[in-house]
């Protein structure tokens, strides 16, 4: 009955460290690198509604 528990735990920790892992990307590029990939964002919207809407 507690070995349920443990896995639950487990699997807890697992996602806390995954979202940890996802965070520390972001804050590993750096501004420029984020301002960069904002940018190529907006440019992908533009092109989006100017040719196929």
């Amino acid at each position: 009955m507690s070995s349920g528990h443990d896995t639950e735990k487990e699997y807890m920790k697992r996602k806390a460290r995954e979202k940890e892992n996802h965070y520390n990307i972001l804050t590993n590029l750096g501004w420029k690198s984020v301002g960069v990939l904002f940018l190529l964002l907006i440019i992908a919207f533009v092109v989006y509604t100017l040719f196929f809407r």
